[in-house]
């Protein structure tokens, strides 16, 4: 017998309450981290919310980063990771939707402290981090540099992007078709507890060497060397990778 999802929901809410106690091995987690991020997933899990997210989702359904689902990883506020099947996030609704045995999730940024997506060669590594755009505020992005810990982070924080079609006023003809597509923002920062929020960046010399702080000199030699661009993302990675080598 199917059981109801409010049973669903509460097994799985013991569940994840368990998984993020903090381990003993693991002294200097936070419980009132823990506690914030469970309320976090409880509440984007709450029946209301789930009913307002599926309403969202009949207006966007094209608001996922990966159409397909993919499996992946979920890894809790305690560092803990925990494998799932089925995976795919919405950048319109900011949420990853997971699937597993005890049936569909969201978890919103907050609820994690990241995911990685797909497999293998292919897969993708998300983290939740404080942003500053046009405001400040809690959001997943797609970490770029290698190591969870580095001290400077390289990231794209996803967005979605609809524009409705524009008419002519008088000829009420179309001049300008809708428009949805996700959009890509680099963002940067230190990686540090207290957290400092990433910022957005522009690709160009002087926002991209301002990373560097007083290394700025040494990192703009390596880039001469190397013959390394400011405006391409993959490169300015490069620089970012070098500096983070070098020690804080």
């Amino acid at each position: 017998m199917k059981l109801p999802f409010t049973l669903l929901y509460a097994a799985f809410a013991l569940i994840i309450s368990s998984l993020l106690t903090p381990a003993r091995a693991q002294p200097t987690y936070s419980r009132d981290l823990g506690e914030l991020a469970l309320g976090i997933y409880q509440q984007a899990n709450s029946p209301g919310a789930l009913e307002r997210m599926r309403k969202d989702l009949i207006k966007a359904p094209e608001a996922y980063l990966v159409s397909i689902d993919q499996p992946g990883v979920l890894v809790l506020p305690n560092k803990r990771r925990v494998r799932v099947p089925a995976m795919k996030y919405n950048v319109a609704l900011r949420l990853l939707e997971v699937r597993d045995s005890t049936g569909s999730h969201v978890w919103p940024p907050g609820s994690l402290d990241g995911f990685y997506m797909g497999k293998g060669a292919d897969t993708r590594h998300f983290r939740t981090f404080l942003v500053r755009n046009s405001g400040t505020e809690r959001n997943f992005v797609e970490v770029l540099t290698a190591d969870d810990n580095a001290f400077l982070v390289l990231a794209v924080l996803h967005h979605y992007v609809h524009d409705d079609a524009v008419l002519d006023p008088v000829l009420r003809t179309e001049v300008r078709p809708a428009r949805t597509e996700i959009g890509q923002v680099v963002v940067a920062g230190p990686s540090v507890t207290p957290q400092e929020p990433l910022r957005a960046i522009s690709l160009n010399r002087k926002e991209v060497t301002r990373l560097f702080g007083t290394r700025a000199p040494q990192v703009e030699a390596y880039a001469a060397k190397e013959h390394l661009s400011y405006t391409d993302l993959a490169q300015v990675l490069r620089m970012v990778e070098y500096y983070n080598l070098q020690g804080k």
